[in-house]
C-alpha cells in the first residue's frame, strides 16, 4: 500500500477533502480515509523502527509537515460527512449518539497528540541531539497504535450502519 512521490518519499495524502461525501457514499469515503490513516501509521512505524541509529531525517521532516493537517482534515470530513449521515439516519438511537460522542472525543485526543508528535518529528528531522530516542519511539508507537485501534473501532461500529458502496470491497474497509 506504500505509495511514493517523485522524490521517493512515502505519499500518504491523496487529497480527501473535508467537504461532505455524497450522501450515498459515506462508507466509501470512510474506507478511503481509513486507508490514508493506516498508511500514515505505517510511515510512523517505519520511523519508530529506525530509531535511534538509522533515522531518515527527510521522512521525519515530511511526516512533521503533513501529520497535523492530514489528521485534522480527515477527522473534519469524517464528522461532517460520515457522522452527519449516521446522525440523520440513526439519531434516535442513544447508543449511536454515545458512540459518535466517543469517536469525536478520540478525534480531539488524536489531534492533540499529533500536535505534540509534530514537534518531535521536526526535531528528529533537524537532527536535534536533545531528542531521546526511547521517548520518540514511545510517542510514535503510542500514536499509531491508538490510531489503529480507533480505526478498528470505527470499522466495527460504523460498517454495519453505513450503506454499502459499489466502488469499494470488503478488503477496502478492513
Amino acid at each position: 500500500m506504500k505509495r511514493t512521490n517523485d522524490s521517493g518519499m512515502i505519499r500518504v495524502w491523496t487529497g480527501l477533502r473535508s467537504r461532505p461525501a455524497p450522501i450515498g457514499e459515506p462508507r466509501a469515503w470512510l474506507a478511503r480515509a481509513h486507508q490514508e490513516q493506516l498508511a500514515l501509521c505505517n510511515s510512523l512505524e517505519e520511523i519508530a523502527d529506525s530509531l535511534p541509529a538509522e533515522i531518515d531525517r527527510q521522512k521525519c521532516a515530511y511526516a512533521a509537515k503533513m501529520l497535523e493537517p492530514l489528521i485534522r482534515e480527515l477527522h473534519s470530513g469524517e464528522e461532517s460527512a460520515v457522522f452527519r449521515w449516521v446522525e440523520q439516519n440513526f439519531g434516535d438511537d442513544p447508543s449511536i449518539e454515545a458512540t459518535l460522542a466517543r469517536l469525536k472525543y478520540e478525534h480531539c485526543e488524536d489531534e492533540c497528540f499529533a500536535e505534540e508528535l509534530t514537534e518531535l518529528l521536526v526535531k528528529l528531522g533537524a537532527a536535534d541531539e536533545s531528542v531521546n530516542a526511547e521517548t520518540a519511539g514511545y510517542m510514535l508507537r503510542g500514536f499509531f497504535t491508538n490510531l489503529r485501534r480507533h480505526i478498528g473501532f470505527e470499522q466495527e461500529c460504523l460498517r454495519t450502519l453505513l450503506p454499502a458502496s459499489p466502488d469499494i470491497t470488503s478488503a477496502d474497509i478492513n
